[in-house]
């Protein structure tokens, strides 16, 4: 919607050449309908030509348009709405030639398949304008194709008078000189969609489309919210002084929607934040955790009194939507590689049994015992006072068929439980063909867990789901772990220990993405690049590992005496009307789990009390300390990266070459000579 004015007395057809419908992110612009291309080069005149008649004329008639604007009798009223019919079919060739490009980029995921459609799309173009008759049906009907699956939107062609007319910018601090003024201003509530939502509404292309018309960092687009592309789009679209607010999901400012959205547009050194709230529960029905930015170009931005945060005035706002500068995204170390792994995907639940189920299979036969495990998800570990399982799961891990019928029963049960389901699969992709014919597999076994484990008797888990607090605890490793549950591969309790510790939490808050105001732990986002102390505070006799051993013990002891589990355990700890001295015995010992932990770094930083709700900085009244904490592992992981890099070319470096010997050939590689003996060779 573009109003010139807001004219109350006006009838509402006054605003009808303004009112536009289509899907604001698949679309393209004229650089790349000049060269019939999504990924634009040299421009082809014949097309070039045909727009720019297209323009000329549609401007015209919206022109005429805007000079009727304060006559609203109702001959002139038919009249505008004439011109506009006008105005719209003078741009109906130029939309048509944007809808085939669109076209043919939604034919197929391979580069290749797509330009040749392009071409031949192209050459159908070629044929049709010098002829000046209507499109011929093939034309017609690509372009029926794509508009059933998009309502495409090129904003360039929807707006010509604010595109393509030179006009003064009401928003420049001087109005001499050159006009260069687009779009003035923004102001929505862009849809919230992630990945899989956004890929079953719109076809597996959708996001491709996204990743080429939005270029930045590949490895957060796939997982970022749809959000993200919106304020993306509004920054390309605005004029050298503009400005926009927009209500967003919260993970605006989180994780990968984060990195591809706000870090992408703060680090070109335009737009900026100068009003923001980070979290605002949404006052409608919808249980939803949303965040308000606002952001401006150019002289809006300097006319700015004060920039605020929450209300609060600042003098910066970053990325993350802090008052603080913005901060270099840390990158994952060799040292915590292959530590972490997500637990097991069954798909299904025929693979699940009771535990009389499980009683009853090993009566009858105790060979069947080898192939059921205790399964144990997030739910169990955060709710059961003993973190216990409650059901079993048969696994025959990556076993052929063969091999699985060794255990004809359970190899029955899994063929009337899961092969059913696994049969409807649909689609001919890697995936849904593996899963119709490896039914009695999991999807995701997950191996190389199981193996870096096996020598263990016990491990750490957090769950992976969106939880209230962010708790790491001990299972024995004789399990099959469900994918709620994130499974690292190490015993150390002095590793536990800085999991546990508010320092590695404000990490975490600061790097993950949150479901309102629930932490999704995502170990590519927090744990992968958190750098850990020095491997001397790390040993089984360190303070870190006595204190995280004492940590688990009262905590167990804890739930055992209130009968609760981990959950509602941490929501006594928080509580600061919960006073009892097992509860306080064990809020101190996090206190000096913390402090501990500060030590082994080197941090002289105060500690908060651990009561109060988490918040996205860490704790409640904890915002310095929780800067210091960042600040400080964030300097370390460039630190760490860095040594992890000399290391590993000097590893590379440091490799002798040798020769490969030689293969002796034998008799049956040697061709057959006869030599005569030399009487005077020794040797």
């Amino acid at each position: 919607l573009w109003l010139v004015t807001l004219a109350r007395e006006e009838p509402f057809t006054f605003v009808d050449h303004s009112l536009r419908h289509g899907d604001s992110l698949v679309g393209i612009n004229l650089r790349q309908l000049r060269s019939f291309h999504w990924s634009p080069s040299s421009q082809m005149t014949l097309i070039e030509q045909e727009i720019a008649s297209c323009l000329q004329e549609s401007l015209s008639l919206r022109e005429q348009i805007l000079e009727l604007a304060g006559d609203s009798s109702p001959g002139t009223t038919s009249l505008k709405e004439r011109l506009l019919w006008d105005a719209d079919d003078a741009l109906a060739k130029a939309r048509i030639l944007g809808d085939l490009v669109v076209g043919a980029f939604f034919v197929s995921s391979k580069d290749s398949e797509r330009k040749r459609e392009r071409d031949r799309r192209l050459d159908l173009v070629a044929e049709w304008l010098p002829t000046g008759t209507p499109p011929p049906r093939e034309i017609q009907d690509l372009v029926r194709e794509i508009r059933s699956k998009f309502p495409v939107f090129h904003w360039e062609l929807e707006f010509p008078e604010v595109f393509h007319v030179q006009r003064r910018d009401p928003l420049a601090a001087s109005q001499e000189g050159e006009a260069n003024a687009l779009i003035d201003a923004f102001v929505g509530n862009p849809p919230f969609m992630g990945k899989n939502a956004l890929t079953a509404a719109n076809g597996p292309y959708y996001l491709l489309w996204l990743k080429s018309a939005f270029p930045g960092d590949t490895g957060a687009r796939g997982n970022c919210d749809i959000c993200a592309f919106f304020f993306r789009q509004a920054v390309g679209l605005l004029g050298e002084h503009g400005t926009f607010g927009f209500l967003a999901t919260n993970t605006i400012a989180q994780g990968d929607t984060r990195k591809i959205g706000l870090k992408e547009i703060l680090g070109s050194k335009g737009p900026a934040i100068y009003d923001a709230t980070q979290s605002l529960a949404w006052p409608g029905e919808a249980a939803v955790t949303v965040a308000a930015v606002h952001m401006a170009v150019g002289h809006p931005l300097e006319v700015v009194p004060v920039r605020r945060l929450g209300g609060v005035p600042v003098s910066v706002i970053n990325s993350h939507l802090q008052d603080r500068l913005e901060l270099p995204d840390p990158v994952a170390l060799e040292s915590n590689k292959n530590q972490c792994y997500q637990g097991s995907i069954p798909l299904g639940g025929g693979f699940l049994l009771e535990p009389s189920e499980r009683d009853a299979l090993a009566a009858a036969d105790e060979a069947n015992k080898s192939r059921i495990f205790p399964y144990i998800g997030g739910q169990e570990v955060n709710t059961s006072p003993t973190q216990s399982h409650e059901k079993y799961v048969i696994s025959f891990g990556r076993m052929t068929l063969e091999e699985a019928g060794r255990w004809p029963k359970l190899l029955q049960i899994i063929r009337e439980r899961v092969k059913p389901a696994r049969d409807k699969q649909r689609g001919f992709n890697s995936t849904s063909v593996r899963r119709r014919e490896y039914w009695w597999q999991f999807d995701g076994v997950r191996e190389a867990l199981y193996s870096a484990i096996e020598q263990h008797e016990r491990c750490l888990v957090t769950n992976a789901a969106a939880s209230k607090h962010l708790i790491f605890s001990w299972q024995p490793t004789d399990r099959v772990f469900a994918n709620s549950l994130n499974v690292f591969t190490f015993e150390s309790p002095a590793r536990f220990a800085v999991l546990q510790s508010r320092i590695h939490s404000v990490w975490a808050y600061l790097h993950c993405s949150s479901l309102e105001t629930r932490i999704r732990y995502n170990p590519s986002d927090c744990f992968v690049n958190f750098p850990f102390p020095a491997d001397a505070h790390l040993e089984g006799d360190s303070p870190l590992a006595l204190l995280g051993e004492r940590l688990d013990e009262e905590r167990n002891a804890c739930m055992s005496v209130y009968g609760f589990g981990l959950t509602e355990l941490y929501n006594s700890l928080k509580n600061p009307e919960q006073l009892s001295d097992q509860l306080e015995s064990l809020r101190h010992l996090h206190v000096a789990v913390d402090m501990e932990v500060l030590r082994a770094y080197g941090l002289d930083v105060p500690v908060p009390t651990f009561v109060g709700e988490l918040d996205s900085a860490g704790e409640t009244g904890g915002a310095s300390f929780a800067t210091r904490v960042v600040d400080m592992l964030t300097a370390l992981n460039v630190e760490r990266a860095a040594e992890e890099h000399v290391l590993g070319l000097t590893a590379k470096n440091g490799k002798k070459k040798t020769k490969k010997p030689r293969k002796k050939k034998t008799p049956a590689d040697q061709p057959s000579l006869i030599l005569e003996p030399n009487p005077e060779a020794e040797s």
